[in-house]
């Protein structure tokens, strides 16, 4: 995924610009991580590990996921890359993404 938006990045940015606009990738990529882990941990903690705690042994979560610690966070896991899944599905039809498709990027 890296190599096809720096391959369209080199192409249509130009030289004397592209080293600004990759500290601006990167910082704006790179900064949100450790408020991922952040707010990853919060939602284990408060939402994701109670949740799983009052499931009953026999549940569909319990049997997907487990029990006790740890099951809270896998399901999370699981959310997010349902949500992953969700966004690539739609953006896979923009209008912008299928016309780099078209022209070769």
């Amino acid at each position: 995924m890296n190599t096809n938006l720096d391959a369209i990045l080199r192409i249509h940015i130009p030289v004397h610009m592209q080293g600004r606009v990759y500290s601006v990738r990167n910082s704006l990529q790179f900064f949100t991580i450790p408020l991922g882990y952040l707010f990853g941990g919060f939602l284990v903690d408060s939402v994701f590990e109670p949740l799983m705690e009052v499931q009953d042994k026999n549940s569909i979560l319990v049997k997907i996921f487990g029990y006790g610690k740890g099951s809270g966070a896998a399901f999370l896991f699981f959310i997010i890359a349902i949500s992953g899944i969700c966004v690539c599905i739609y953006f896979i039809h923009n209008k912008y993404i299928v016309q780099l498709k078209e022209k070769g990027y």
